[in-house]
């Protein structure tokens, strides 16, 4: 049977739990959206100041088709869903290819009257990043002790991008410096020695999303510069990338493109 709704978590369908589950409507909702706005001074209007999201939901209604009289085989299955659905993970669904977001379970369904062919909803949500994001990420690599090309950014909305450094020469590296559409990341006293690699990534559990930078097991976040950015933050089109290290070695660039 060819169904018209799926979704699943972490790459396990839904309806493939148990064959009475009936997907019925995935609604991923409007994001949580706050607006700073200051007032312009001398006249009407505001300016403005930021725009933040704080969360997107998506719920997934289903029935179970089981018969009235038959509730605790009703019941059994309700139970199953709800363990599939409690640990939250990567939610996709058939009908956006390439894409998929982090969620929890943000409620769960009730029974109700099981004498009742009731429909049950899942209500999932995702705060960490609260956009729908690429599964495969646009991957680049550069050789040498600096170098720098256009990058094409998908989605339509602010992402962050990621990197990699591997020190391909023979002594240590201690300076790397990365520049990626506005934002820019610089380190001293990396001492990434020969052959090792440096890492820019994130954490992401579906509750927060943290840069980490890495050598190996040992973080080296606290070997940043005061004046780097936050995060490499990057808008969708086409964005300058450069770096420059204290030595020859591989960079590897990628961005998940995020979408509203």
């Amino acid at each position: 049977m060819i169904l018209k709704r799926r979704a699943a978590l972490d790459g396990v369908q839904l309806d493939s739990i148990d064959s009475r589950i009936l997907i019925q409507k995935i609604e991923p909702a409007a994001g949580k959206e706050s607006i700073d706005a200051a007032s312009l001074w001398g006249g009407s209007g505001s300016r403005v100041t930021g725009i933040h999201r704080d969360s997107l939901d998506v719920v997934v209604s289903f029935t179970i088709n089981e018969k009235s009289y038959r509730p605790q085989a009703r019941a059994e299955v309700l139970e199953k869903v709800n363990t599939w659905a409690a640990a939250g993970g990567w939610l996709t669904v058939n009908y956006k290819p390439g894409r998929r977001i982090r969620v929890i379970a943000a409620q769960l369904p009730g029974e109700g009257d099981m004498m009742q062919r009731n429909q049950y909803s899942i209500t999932f949500r995702a705060y960490g990043v609260p956009f729908w994001q690429e599964e495969s990420p646009v991957k680049t690599r550069i050789n040498g002790a600096s170098g720098g090309l256009n990058f094409g950014v998908n989605g339509n909305q602010q992402t962050v991008m990621e990197a990699s450094f591997k020190n391909t020469g023979s002594g240590t590296i201690n300076t790397l410096e990365i520049h990626a559409g506005g934002s820019s990341i610089s380190f001293t006293g990396l001492g990434l020695a020969s052959g090792e690699t440096f890492r820019l990534d994130h954490t992401d559990d579906g509750k927060r999303s943290l840069l980490r930078c890495r050598i190996g097991s040992r973080s080296v976040l606290s070997k940043r510069t005061a004046g780097s950015s936050d995060d490499l933050f990057v808008d969708p089109g086409v964005q300058a990338v450069s770096y420059t290290a204290g030595g020859t070695g591989i960079m590897e660039l990628s961005c998940a493109g995020r979408f509203g």
